[in-house]
Protein backbone atom coordinates (compact mmCIF):
# COMPACT_ATOMS: atom_id res chain seq x y z
CA UNK A 1 0.00 0.00 0.00
CA UNK A 2 0.88 3.62 -0.63
CA UNK A 3 0.40 6.21 1.50
CA UNK A 4 0.82 10.48 0.63
CA UNK A 5 -0.05 13.12 2.60
CA UNK A 6 1.29 15.75 5.45
CA UNK A 7 1.67 14.22 8.91
CA UNK A 8 0.11 16.32 11.10
CA UNK A 9 0.63 15.03 14.80
CA UNK A 10 4.02 12.90 15.64
CA UNK A 11 4.46 11.29 19.65
CA UNK A 12 8.07 10.05 19.75
CA UNK A 13 7.77 7.47 22.87
CA UNK A 14 9.49 4.62 24.82
CA UNK A 15 8.74 1.53 25.34
CA UNK A 16 8.96 -0.66 28.98
CA UNK A 17 12.51 -2.18 27.60
CA UNK A 18 14.03 1.34 26.71
CA UNK A 19 13.11 0.90 22.88
CA UNK A 20 11.82 3.96 20.65
CA UNK A 21 8.71 3.85 18.99
CA UNK A 22 6.39 6.75 17.79
CA UNK A 23 2.08 7.15 16.86
CA UNK A 24 1.82 9.19 13.95
CA UNK A 25 -0.89 10.85 12.17
CA UNK A 26 -1.01 11.53 8.30
CA UNK A 27 -3.42 13.55 6.55
CA UNK A 28 -4.41 13.81 2.61
CA UNK A 29 -7.48 15.90 0.86
CA UNK A 30 -9.99 13.34 2.10
CA UNK A 31 -9.28 11.26 5.05
CA UNK A 32 -6.82 10.97 8.46
CA UNK A 33 -5.29 8.21 9.44
CA UNK A 34 -3.09 7.22 12.59
CA UNK A 35 -0.57 5.03 12.25
CA UNK A 36 2.31 3.26 14.75
CA UNK A 37 5.79 2.17 13.79
CA UNK A 38 8.29 0.42 15.77
CA UNK A 39 11.76 -1.41 16.83
CA UNK A 40 14.16 -1.23 13.60
CA UNK A 41 11.74 0.70 11.51
CA UNK A 42 11.31 3.18 13.98
CA UNK A 43 14.81 3.73 13.73
CA UNK A 44 15.27 3.57 10.30
CA UNK A 45 12.78 6.22 9.46
CA UNK A 46 12.23 8.48 12.57
CA UNK A 47 14.17 11.28 10.74
CA UNK A 48 10.28 11.29 8.49
CA UNK A 49 8.82 11.98 11.34
CA UNK A 50 8.39 15.08 11.88
CA UNK A 51 5.28 17.45 11.77
CA UNK A 52 4.11 19.38 8.58
CA UNK A 53 6.55 16.95 6.60
CA UNK A 54 4.70 16.16 3.22
CA UNK A 55 5.49 12.01 3.09
CA UNK A 56 5.21 9.13 0.95
CA UNK A 57 4.60 5.76 2.80
CA UNK A 58 5.23 2.89 0.98
CA UNK A 59 4.26 -0.65 3.32
CA UNK A 60 2.53 -3.96 3.47
CA UNK A 61 -0.12 -5.41 5.44
CA UNK A 62 1.53 -8.75 7.42
CA UNK A 63 -0.60 -11.21 8.71
CA UNK A 64 -0.42 -11.72 12.55
CA UNK A 65 1.20 -14.13 14.89
CA UNK A 66 -1.06 -17.66 14.89
CA UNK A 67 -1.30 -18.18 18.13
CA UNK A 68 -0.68 -22.22 18.47
CA UNK A 69 -2.67 -23.13 21.15
CA UNK A 70 -6.07 -21.59 19.66
CA UNK A 71 -4.70 -21.48 16.24
CA UNK A 72 -6.12 -17.80 16.04
CA UNK A 73 -4.35 -15.32 14.51
CA UNK A 74 -3.47 -12.09 15.88
CA UNK A 75 -4.40 -8.65 14.36
CA UNK A 76 -2.68 -7.89 11.17
CA UNK A 77 0.61 -5.68 11.17
CA UNK A 78 2.13 -2.67 9.09
CA UNK A 79 5.36 -3.39 7.59
CA UNK A 80 7.33 -0.46 5.97
CA UNK A 81 9.19 -0.51 3.47
CA UNK A 82 9.66 3.31 2.69
CA UNK A 83 9.78 6.62 3.51
CA UNK A 84 9.98 9.20 1.17
CA UNK A 85 9.68 13.36 1.19
CA UNK A 86 6.65 13.75 -1.08
CA UNK A 87 8.39 16.34 -3.26
CA UNK A 88 11.06 13.74 -4.67
CA UNK A 89 8.45 11.40 -5.87
CA UNK A 90 7.92 12.26 -8.87
CA UNK A 91 11.38 13.05 -10.01
CA UNK A 92 11.93 9.28 -8.10
CA UNK A 93 9.39 7.51 -9.77
CA UNK A 94 8.17 9.01 -13.10
CA UNK A 95 9.07 7.25 -15.57
CA UNK A 96 8.45 8.72 -18.64
CA UNK A 97 5.71 11.63 -20.13
CA UNK A 98 3.31 11.45 -22.95
CA UNK A 99 2.13 14.79 -24.16
CA UNK A 100 -1.11 14.29 -26.15
CA UNK A 101 -1.52 17.07 -29.52
CA UNK A 102 -4.70 17.31 -31.30
CA UNK A 103 -4.16 17.68 -34.89
CA UNK A 104 -6.76 20.31 -35.78
CA UNK A 105 -4.81 22.82 -33.36
CA UNK A 106 -0.71 22.11 -34.31
CA UNK A 107 0.30 25.25 -35.46
CA UNK A 108 3.89 26.13 -36.52
CA UNK A 109 4.67 28.49 -33.60
CA UNK A 110 2.78 25.93 -30.64
CA UNK A 111 5.51 23.28 -32.40
CA UNK A 112 7.65 25.63 -31.49
CA UNK A 113 6.93 26.31 -28.32
CA UNK A 114 6.44 23.15 -27.38
CA UNK A 115 10.24 22.35 -28.74
CA UNK A 116 11.37 25.40 -26.69
CA UNK A 117 9.81 24.18 -23.62
CA UNK A 118 11.13 20.18 -23.75
CA UNK A 119 14.93 21.73 -24.60
CA UNK A 120 14.97 23.51 -21.68
CA UNK A 121 13.63 20.67 -19.62
CA UNK A 122 16.68 17.76 -20.75
CA UNK A 123 16.70 14.84 -18.86
CA UNK A 124 16.51 10.74 -18.55
CA UNK A 125 13.13 10.53 -18.60
CA UNK A 126 11.34 8.78 -21.79
CA UNK A 127 9.44 11.18 -24.00
CA UNK A 128 6.00 9.98 -26.12
CA UNK A 129 3.67 12.08 -28.05
CA UNK A 130 0.20 10.91 -29.30
CA UNK A 131 -1.34 12.97 -31.87
CA UNK A 132 -4.53 12.57 -32.67
CA UNK A 133 -7.91 13.48 -34.29
CA UNK A 134 -11.39 13.08 -32.88
CA UNK A 135 -13.58 13.14 -35.91
CA UNK A 136 -12.08 10.17 -37.09
CA UNK A 137 -11.06 8.64 -34.70
CA UNK A 138 -7.02 8.79 -35.54
CA UNK A 139 -4.48 7.92 -32.74
CA UNK A 140 -0.69 7.82 -33.68
CA UNK A 141 1.68 6.89 -31.00
CA UNK A 142 5.55 8.39 -31.36
CA UNK A 143 7.92 7.91 -29.01
CA UNK A 144 10.84 10.50 -28.97
CA UNK A 145 13.79 8.17 -29.96
CA UNK A 146 16.37 11.68 -29.31
CA UNK A 147 15.51 13.71 -26.73
CA UNK A 148 14.31 12.58 -22.97
CA UNK A 149 12.60 15.30 -20.67
CA UNK A 150 13.73 15.85 -16.90
CA UNK A 151 10.00 15.32 -15.50
CA UNK A 152 9.48 18.31 -13.01
CA UNK A 153 6.87 20.41 -10.78
CA UNK A 154 8.36 23.14 -13.26
CA UNK A 155 7.96 21.17 -16.76
CA UNK A 156 4.50 20.14 -15.65
CA UNK A 157 3.71 23.49 -14.80
CA UNK A 158 4.79 25.27 -17.92
CA UNK A 159 3.01 22.50 -20.00
CA UNK A 160 -0.42 23.17 -17.93
CA UNK A 161 0.29 26.97 -18.60
CA UNK A 162 0.78 26.39 -22.20
CA UNK A 163 -2.60 24.21 -22.47
CA UNK A 164 -0.57 21.49 -23.23
CA UNK A 165 -2.46 17.80 -22.56
CA UNK A 166 0.13 15.23 -20.96
CA UNK A 167 0.14 12.41 -19.35
CA UNK A 168 3.28 10.89 -16.40
CA UNK A 169 3.54 7.80 -15.78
Amino acid sequence: MSVGGIITDVRHLTSKNGRGWAIFVVEDYTDTHEFKIFGEEYLKFRHFLMPNNFVLIKAFIKEGWLNRDTGQRGKPKIQYRMFKQLQDVMETFSKKLTIQLDINTLREERIALLRELLSNHRGDHILNFVVYELKDRIKVHMPSRRQKVKISSALLGELEKERFEYRVN
